[in-house]
């Protein structure tokens, strides 16, 4: 006679975005908020940076540019 045994594996995970304070205008949202690195937002969405970029590019996600050229992400659009 054969027992069979089935384990059940729960996990929680926290991530904690701590860098620098990115406050920004999202003209989809109407307002000035803390927005997210594309490394940020890929975490939090448990995606690539890559992926992120398209969702930029394709308007999936609320994205702004700065003067220095860092794509930013509204975190309100992703959805998480």
């Amino acid at each position: 006679m054969r027992t069979r045994t089935e384990i059940t594996v729960e996990r929680e995970r926290w991530v904690v975005v701590h860098k620098h304070r990115r406050i920004a205008w999202c003209r989809s949202c109407s307002r000035r908020l803390q927005m997210l690195s594309t490394d940020d937002a890929a975490i939090l969405a448990g995606v690539n940076s890559r992926t992120i970029f398209h969702w930029a590019e394709s308007g999936v996600v609320h994205s702004t540019e700065t003067a220095e050229g860092l794509l930013l992400i509204c975190p309100n659009s992703l959805n998480v």
